[in-house]
């Protein structure tokens, strides 16, 4: 079962700076432009002042091709999906080219040749000291409709299969899993299923919020090396069984 991602009809400029914010890239990013064929599907890209951008085209059976040359850059759109009911995230990718295996848990050395993100929205009640007292310095920068915590599931970095690294950017606001490792086999399609409600559990403590924005980046600026990488069937489903 599969659920449409919809456009968000508010606070689409204070959205689109928010998630700018909350994947580590420097505040006021410029808009850049998508592809009409991404575009038509509501996919936007962000990209990070002074910093190349990543290519992101409509690859073959409804494929996301991503090319990162020395580039980071971010492809996002809102999501509208009730985590009760379809808490389980889905999605095929493969890296033809990986980035360098790198520590992410290291600012500046947290290159990745494919990351998924999806954001939560900013709950008050749910959110720790640090996350409070950073809040009015996040609405000012980005308005009252930045989300306040983000789960990343990525195809990179040094670390084993399956191990949780905190966000160097976020701290215990973000949330890396590592699903393939930096090192796993290139140009072969992997299928992946997470639980978007028990990882937020595990990493919040807390039950999930309904997510708000879902967001593909690769991230080659800090070795300036390259990578390549396709994903593709997004989907919200419900657990199986």
């Amino acid at each position: 079962m599969r659920i449409a991602f919809e456009e968000c009809r508010a606070g689409g400029r204070a959205k689109r700076l928010a998630l700018v914010l909350l994947l580590g890239l420097a505040p006021g990013a410029a808009e850049a432009i998508v592809g009409a064929e991404l575009e038509a599907e509501g996919w936007r890209e962000l990209s990070s002042p002074n910093k190349a951008e990543n290519a992101y085209s409509a690859g073959p059976e409804g494929a996301i091709e991503v090319v990162s040359d020395n580039s980071v850059s971010t492809l996002y759109r809102p999501v509208d999906a009730d985590i009760r009911e379809l808490p389980v995230l889905t999605w095929r990718w493969r890296v033809e080219e990986p980035a360098p295996a790198t520590d992410l848990s290291v600012k500046g050395e947290d290159d990745c040749a494919l990351a998924v993100y999806v954001g939560f929205p900013y709950e008050p009640r749910q959110a720790s000291f640090l996350e409070r007292l950073k809040r009015p310095l996040v609405e000012s920068w980005v308005g009252e409709d930045a989300p306040g915590r983000v789960l990343r599931y990525v195809f990179c970095g040094s670390h084993e299969r399956g191990e949780v690294v905190e966000s160097p950017y976020l701290g215990a606001a973000g949330f890396i899993r590592v699903l393939r490792p930096a090192d796993s086999p290139t140009d072969e399609w992997f299928t992946e299923a997470v639980d978007l409600a028990a990882d937020y559990r595990q990493a919040f403590g807390e039950e999930p919020p309904n997510p708000v924005q879902i967001a593909i980046q690769a991230d080659t600026d800090d070795t300036e090396s390259a990578s390549r990488g396709s994903i593709a069937d997004l989907a919200f489903a419900p657990r199986s069984g």
